[in-house]
């Protein structure tokens, strides 16, 4: 028995390595508010029953992010042919192909209260 947990700590240590060393850690810059109510449009400063993180992002690690919670969904809000979107729970993702707003960005939503993922724009 005694054997036994220990090879099976043994092969936990291993794996935990193995799984580390998959992952790296990028740098990134992005700008980040704490607010109440349900979007980050319409916020308001927090309370203690309610407050929510959302993270805007853009450039490279929007465009991992994005990559990485397929499939696109329609309509996207602005309607412009060539942009994108994509969402998953608290992850929201848009592509621009041109304008002002060109490029990748995303925004990641948690309500603090509840350690849960939410949706905190609209579009």
């Amino acid at each position: 028995m005694r054997q036994g947990i220990i090879v099976l700590l043994a092969g936990s240590t291993f794996c935990c390595a193995c799984l580390a060393s998959l992952a790296e850690w990028q740098d990134f810059s992005g700008r980040y508010t704490i607010f109440a109510g349900d979007q980050v449009a319409g916020r308001e400063a927090p309370t203690p029953t309610d407050r929510k993180l959302a993270i805007a992002v853009k450039g490279q690690v929007a465009k991992d992010l994005f990559d990485s919670i397929g499939p696109d969904v329609q309509p996207t809000c602005s309607g412009e042919d060539g942009d994108r979107s994509r969402r998953k729970q608290g992850v929201q993702c848009s592509y621009n192909a041109k304008g002002a707003a060109h490029g990748y960005r995303c925004w990641i939503g948690m309500d603090l209260r509840t350690g849960e993922s939410t949706a905190v724009v609209s579009c």
